[in-house]
């Protein structure tokens, strides 16, 4: 049986990160595929960054009259020609003509008559002025291969001249969700109601992945060769499909054999971890199956802590844990690991009770997921332990 670690690496060698060139606009959430630099400079000239007036910081004295020889609105291209001991009217944004090299605002002068100003105070050069390139020079780096784009990345690169960005190919999750039991309507009263399927899509935007849910599907060899039919016409690449339900020993978990008449190769089922024991992974070219137990947290630890892995892969990212102190002793199988939901407080975490694979109300209550992997039965209080801060 394999173990989780070896799990892990299984999914991970056999995929490969593809890249498309969007234009930025449509990249958000998407992981840059390269160092992005700047095509311009920021500013891209010197500019005012008051209204007021323009003038030549060694003409300014306190209380001298300075003559105004002209205005220049934003947007202008208007030429001013410098005339000594002089200034020309400015909003905010125009351009600081030299030899011209500072700017006074309206509070710090008299206007004497429309032709003239009393300067009220002492200015020094490029006092009030954005400096060309002060924020960003031509061909600097704006965000480095990795960076997911955000509101500000993608805002600073439109600034910088970036049309169009080169990123990894988000991948596309096919969900359904196998068994009689269960349903997707809440106000039935003798099924189990499923919520993997709100649960998986709420993370989309979070790891950048298109998502489609197929529904829940009927435990018969006539229902999942529907379903297999459906997902026979995708033709995208890197499509990871997940089902949950039919993977375990029963009589009618019939995922196993489906997948083998449907030309997928499957690299392992049953892992030595818990919850998540029946887990199934399959592989079809480009293109990924994960075969999930049914009850709500073996699914959701399968999605956590074996999918997204891959989906950070798949866009040249890596899933990080974090190092924590466990404050109570655990028991458990030497050679399993465990995936637990534990509270953490600073770096001492507490593992929860009720960590039955049913149980969504401890859910609720931790702040972490645990790792145990230790090859011992006995984890003691005070061991260093691996976590990952739960996604609430």
């Amino acid at each position: 049986m394999i173990s989780y670690k070896n799990a892990v690496k299984e999914i991970l060698s056999s995929c490969r990160p593809k890249t498309i060139t969007l234009p930025i606009s449509k990249a958000i959430n998407y992981i840059a595929a390269k160092n992005v630099f700047s095509k311009r400079d920021n500013p891209s000239f010197d500019n005012s960054l008051l209204d007021g007036f323009a003038v030549k910081s060694t003409d300014v004295k306190k209380n001298k009259i300075l003559v105004i020889v002209g205005k220049v609105s934003a947007g202008e291209k208007k030429k001013i020609k410098y005339k000594k001991n002089s200034c020309y009217q400015i909003a905010t944004g125009c351009s600081i003509q030299s030899p011209y090299d500072s700017m006074i605002p309206y509070e710090q002068v008299i206007i004497k008559n429309k032709k003239n100003i009393q300067v009220k105070v002492l200015i020094k050069k490029s006092q009030n002025i954005r400096k060309k390139n002060s924020d960003f020079k031509k061909n600097s780096l704006i965000f480095k291969k990795g960076t997911q784009i955000q509101a500000s990345t993608l805002l600073a690169a439109k600034t910088l001249g970036i049309s169009k960005i080169e990123v990894y190919s988000k991948p596309k999750i096919i969900l359904f969700c196998s068994g009689d039991e269960i349903s997707d309507n809440p106000s039935h009263i003798n099924k189990t109601i499923n919520g993997i399927s709100e649960y998986l899509e709420s993370f989309k935007n979070k790891y950048n992945y298109d998502f489609e849910y197929l529904g829940v599907v009927k435990d018969s060899k006539k229902d999942l060769k529907k379903v297999y039919n459906k997902i026979k016409k995708n033709k995208l690449k890197n499509t990871i499909f997940i089902s949950t339900g039919g993977v375990s020993m029963g009589h009618k978990d019939f995922i196993p054999s489906a997948l083998k008449k449907n030309k997928y190769k499957i690299i392992f089922h049953k892992m030595n971890m818990k919850p998540g024991r029946p887990t199934l992974f399959a592989r079809k070219k480009d293109n990924f199956y994960f075969g999930l137990p049914g009850n709500p947290i073996a699914t959701i630890v399968g999605f956590h802590f074996l999918i997204v892995p891959l989906i950070k892969k798949l866009q040249s990212k890596k899933i990080s844990w974090n190092t924590g102190v466990l404050s109570n002793s655990q028991i458990k199988k030497s050679d399993m690991a465990l995936l637990l939901r534990g509270k953490r407080k600073n770096r001492n975490i507490k593992i929860l009770p009720g960590q039955e694979s049913y149980k969504i109300s401890t859910l609720l209550k931790a702040n972490c997921w645990v790792l145990l992997d230790q090859n011992n039965s006995f984890i003691k209080r005070g061991s260093k332990v691996k976590y990952i801060s739960y996604e609430n």
